[in-house]
């Protein structure tokens, strides 16, 4: 866990009301006892001008004490604090300390909850999704930022002249950008109708279909379907915004296989070496694409997509000896 104040974040000049019957620290985002999908920013509101300094702790791992009452900082940001943090999967406890020199005078607790996926069904009840585009908290974020544009805007602007380009832009800034996200054409995907506000009106294949027809026509022809193609469930591979790997996913492409198929990390796979152990799965060229420099994975052998062939194999080869002489070919 890391953390770092954002200092080339716009400016944040907004009134000093806080909401009556809460707290004094308010939690803007993630919401209290929300889940999330990404590990982008913590954003709270201090509502307490004595308040010059702030610790922040993370499952246990406890932040230096930043100071905030420099005339750049309030000039800048007022009582807003957002920072960068490093989530932990699965539930994060975080408490916020304020500060009056050396003298701890607030303390407010929450936790929310990190799921890579995305994936609804792996979140504890407990945990709501979370929502930043509500009243309450677009009426804090409006005086510096645009809140109401039309979808004229969420589309025909670039980077900059975007109105969700000031907080967003950093899913725009990974190394493998969704083609709208990199034109920042939002409106493309999502709604200003939505509810809540700027909700997807659908989700996954119903409505990535819509520009990669291509892939729906190739996947309604394949005999096999890997299970979450079947289902349509495209966003718990890929990334719909962006990512630092490969097709937008979510991790590195084993890690991502072996978080379903668990047993392929653990038992013998494949056939058994004379070393005792299975068939590699990583640190070996790429058979199925030569000379690309790119490392042997699950992809290698595995179309994870489908195909016509049980456990879609590559090249649709039938026999498993045509597919080990890829490789083996003496």
């Amino acid at each position: 866990m890391f953390w770092k104040s954002l200092a080339t974040i716009a400016a944040l000049s907004v009134a000093l009301t806080a909401f009556a019957a809460e707290a004094a620290i308010t939690f803007l985002y993630p919401a209290q006892k929300s889940w999330v999908k990404r590990t982008d920013y913590l954003i709270f509101k201090l509502n307490n001008p004595e308040i010059t300094g702030v610790r922040i702790t993370v499952n246990g791992l406890a932040s230096e004490l930043m100071l905030i009452s420099s005339p750049e900082y309030r000039k800048a940001f007022q009582d807003f604090l957002i920072l960068q943090p490093v989530w932990d999967p699965g539930k994060n406890d975080i408490v916020v300390e304020g500060y009056s020199g050396e003298k701890k005078i607030e303390t407010a607790t929450t936790d929310i909850y990190y799921n890579l996926k995305g994936d609804p069904a792996a979140v504890p009840a407990e945990y709501r999704p979370n929502v930043v585009h509500v009243p309450e908290i677009e009426k804090l974020c409006s005086a510096c930022h645009n809140m109401t544009p039309t979808t004229a805007q969420l589309d025909g602007s670039v980077d900059q002249k975007n109105p969700c380009y000031t907080c967003h832009k950093k899913i725009a800034n990974l190394n493998y950008v969704h083609g709208p996200v990199g034109t920042f054409s939002c409106a493309y995907c999502h709604s200003l109708q939505g509810k809540p506000k700027y909700a997807l009106p659908r989700r996954d294949a119903a409505l990535c279909n819509d520009c990669h027809a291509d892939k729906a026509a190739e996947f309604k022809k394949r005999k096999y379907l890997h299970g979450p193609v079947e289902a349509g469930m495209c966003e718990i591979c890929h990334d719909a915004h962006s990512s630092n790997y490969p097709a937008q996913l979510h991790q590195p492409i084993n890690a991502l296989c072996l978080s379903c198929h668990e047993s392929i990390a653990v038992d013998t796979h494949v056939v058994r070496t004379s070393n005792g152990t299975g068939h590699p799965l990583k640190d070996k060229p790429d058979p199925s694409r030569p000379g690309s420099g790119r490392e042997l994975s699950c992809v290698s052998c595995h179309n994870p997509h489908g195909g016509d062939v049980r456990y879609f194999f590559q090249n649709n080869l039938e026999d498993r000896m045509q597919l080990c002489q890829m490789c083996h070919n003496k």
